[in-house]
């Protein structure tokens, strides 16, 4: 069972790391009028938000099933920059999201939309999110023994 897990976990999140760094392409084109491509990158960026909340269903059933203490000092990092994650997406991206959702579907001209779409702030935070992201992925894959490593 754990090996299914592992499975479902890897693929859930590695697809939804691919989708983040997808939508970040799609909303360079859109910026440069192709607003088509802002819309798709919306779309992504939902299936990668499911595809997250299953790899994390999946990384706590690894916990679990794995026996792992919660006390491992990569998972005490791996939670530590979740909760950065989450704080990065909550203060940068999601009040941007929401300006951009209904841009998006019309409801201002072109030009807005592609402003809003070269937003500075917007760009950083979703680039650092990607940046944590994949910081987690590569702590579970390599599981380090930070202990070690810095004497602890």
């Amino acid at each position: 069972m754990y090996a299914h897990v592992v499975m479902i976990h890897a693929a859930a999140m590695g697809t939804a790391f691919l989708l983040f760094a997808a939508r970040e392409l799609l909303f360079i084109t859109a910026s440069r009028g192709q607003i088509g491509a802002g819309k798709l990158a919306l779309t992504a960026n939902r299936i990668a938000g499911l595809l997250t909340g299953i790899g994390i269903a999946g990384g706590i059933g690894l916990i679990v099933l794995g026996g792992w203490p919660l006390s491992t000092p990569w998972l005490l990092v791996s939670f530590t920059l979740i909760a950065t994650l989450m704080v990065v997406e909550s203060r940068f991206v999601r009040p941007w999201e929401a300006q951009v959702q209904p841009a998006l579907q019309g409801a201002i001209d072109t030009i807005e939309v592609r402003a809003l779409l070269r937003n500075k702030r917007a760009l950083c935070g979703r680039l650092a999110s990607i940046l944590l992201f994949a910081l987690v992925i590569a702590l579970m894959v390599v599981k380090p023994d930070l202990a070690g490593i810095f004497g602890a």
